[in-house]
């Protein structure tokens, strides 16, 4: 009974904390919409397309609230807006034997996903939690897991360096990657410390294996060779600095941690952290430095490597806008992520003028000049492919459903199965490689003969692909009961006004939808099916209904809704 009530509390403290959606043309005080500049949205086409590339997709409300506003604006006031956070959230529903509602974290941001007010602080959650990798797979302690989820949203529009120390500290980060506890070497033993996070941190989440040049092109040597960024010996130096790392809240480095120390930041253990110098990528801290300091010194130095602006803003850029970003546009937004500061063509300053500055970063990247010139119709380089979570939220927000159902569905506890779910379930990647690798070049297909990269089919098979479209068919159909509790259904009442006039209901899809990128033949193949689908006297309800169904589904299946452009 105790139990059932903190649930009760833990999913009403869910609804609190959502609700909403993103949309809105200026703030009260924002600088006011000029037509002439060219990221004045002027048409619900243009607004349908920028909602698909900011955040999990526009409903029809938001759409029409964008439209007469400027970009640039809907950016400041996303900047502006509370961040949805989840640590405290999943410890007032732990019961009293410490024991937490299963699926917590998961259910609190499909709700925010679908029904959050801060949708572009929650799609940058979404492409850190793919650079900043741990998996619920590997590690299902609620509280640590959201209590990373938290780092994630308070500092998505942070710096980037910040991010990353609070990161290291994470004590879910350090068992994902092996160097909670992790102890300074021994001698007499033969004892090396972990250098997992060490390879990681540079691999993965800095530098990368390849030295770049700042649009994120290969760097060759004098034989027209690429240049790797590290070596072993690098590894070997770096490892010595994370070790001594443990729980906060022990006495002991190997104590058993209490219950409100696993989502606590780390802390050090000075004997357990090498004294001895650590020497990597030219830097050489001196024997007997202390671990905090050891540390700092060494994100500093990896912060400050030429790389990280180029490899960071291109992984970004992937999880945003282009699959395969050209490298004039990577130029673009890692010169915004050098300087820490982006103008807007209506005179909005974005940044801090810090480096690695993410709020600039994510302006540039979102207010290219290419999205608002037509030029990115054009071009293969401004197109991403739609990962699975977002197309699935995308429908979700486009038919109103509420976000407070989510705890009700089952299927939305693990989406991973490719055969039978979405192949793909938010902080849920087989390893810390993510989902697909961003220089995933898809073999035998159109794109890969155009030697463009396109991660997102690394995970797109026969198998995936009838999975999703069986997955989308129960949504869709609203054929997800849960035992007798509210589930999701879709709000069609727009749709079932226009499903007498089959034209008509396929221009409101393509709109909602693709941003009215849907082809003729998608739309003439929709119209086609919708004809031969009766209105029957006596039936005129049911029929509409299927009719509208029936569209969105085929809708979802196009290859329009399959990218983002």
């Amino acid at each position: 009974m105790i139990r059932a009530s903190v649930i009760v509390l833990f999913y009403t403290l869910g609804i609190t904390a959502c609700g909403g959606g993103s949309g809105g043309n200026n703030a009260p005080n924002g600088i006011p919409p000029d037509p002439s500049l060219a990221t004045f949205i002027a048409t619900e086409e243009e607004a349908s397309r920028f909602l698909a590339r900011a955040s999990f997709g526009g409903s029809t409300q938001n759409i029409e609230n964008l439209v007469g506003g400027d970009a640039a604006e809907w950016l400041s006031i996303e900047f502006n807006k509370s961040p949805t956070l989840y640590l405290d959230r999943v410890l007032q529903a732990r019961d009293s034997d410490g024991d937490f509602p299963s699926r917590a974290p998961s259910d609190l941001y499909w709700q925010a996903t679908i029904g959050s007010n801060d949708q572009l602080r929650q799609r940058m959650v979404f492409a850190l939690s793919q650079i900043l990798v741990i998996s619920h797979d590997v590690n299902n302690r609620e509280d640590s897991f959201a209590a990373y989820m938290d780092v994630l949203s308070r500092n998505a529009f942070g710096n980037y360096r910040d991010l990353l120390k609070e990161v290291t500290y994470s004590p879910i980060m350090a068992e994902s990657l092996t160097y909670l506890r992790n102890r300074k070497g021994n001698p007499n033993t033969g004892r090396m410390p972990d250098e997992n996070y060490a390879r990681e941190v540079m691999q993965l989440m800095s530098i990368g294996l390849l030295e770049l040049n700042p649009d994120a092109t290969l760097r060759l040597d004098t034989n027209g060779m690429p240049i790797e960024t590290y070596s072993t010996d690098d590894v070997v130096g770096l490892a010595r600095v994370f070790t001594g790392l443990s729980f906060d809240g022990g006495q002991s480095f190997f104590q058993r941690p209490g219950v409100n120390d696993r989502y606590r930041p780390l802390i050090l253990f000075p004997n357990e952290h090498s004294a001895l110098e650590k020497s990597f990528l030219g830097t050489t801290i001196a024997a007997e430095t202390s671990g905090e300091e050891s540390i700092d010194m060494t994100l500093d130095t990896l912060f400050a490597h030429p790389n990280v602006a180029p490899f960071i803003s291109r992984l970004l850029i992937q999880r945003f806008t282009a699959s395969s970003p050209n490298p004039a546009y990577v130029g673009r937004v890692a010169a915004t992520f050098e300087s820490g500061q982006f103008t807007a063509p209506n005179g909005r300053v974005f940044g801090t003028r810090s480096r690695g500055d993410l709020a600039a970063t994510l302006a540039a990247i979102l207010l290219d000049p290419a999205f608002f010139s037509g030029a990115s119709t054009q071009n293969d380089n401004f197109i991403k492919v739609r990962e699975p979570v977002l197309r699935f939220v995308h429908w979700a927000r486009a038919f109103g459903i509420n976000a407070n159902d989510v705890p009700n569905e089952s299927r939305l506890n693990n989406t991973s199965d490719p055969a039978q779910r979405l192949g793909q379930h938010p902080f849920r990647a087989p390893s810390v490689f993510n989902f697909y690798s961003p220089g995933y070049i898809a073999p035998g297909t159109e794109t890969g003969q155009n030697n463009l990269t396109a991660p997102e089919f690394q995970i797109a098979n026969t198998s995936s692909l009838t999975g999703y479209i069986n997955f989308m068919t129960d949504y869709v159909f609203d054929r997800t009961p849960s035992g007798g509790t509210e589930s999701f259904t879709p709000n069609y009442s727009a749709q079932l006004a226009l499903a007498d006039t089959p034209q008509a209901l396929v221009d409101n899809l393509a709109l909602l939808l693709t941003g009215n990128r849907m082809s003729t033949i998608t739309r003439s193949e929709i119209i086609n099916t919708l004809n031969a689908t009766p209105i029957r006297q006596g039936s005129e309800d049911d029929d509409r209904l299927r009719r509208v169904e029936v569209a969105v589904i085929m809708a979802l299946a196009s290859p329009a809704y399959a990218v983002i452009n």
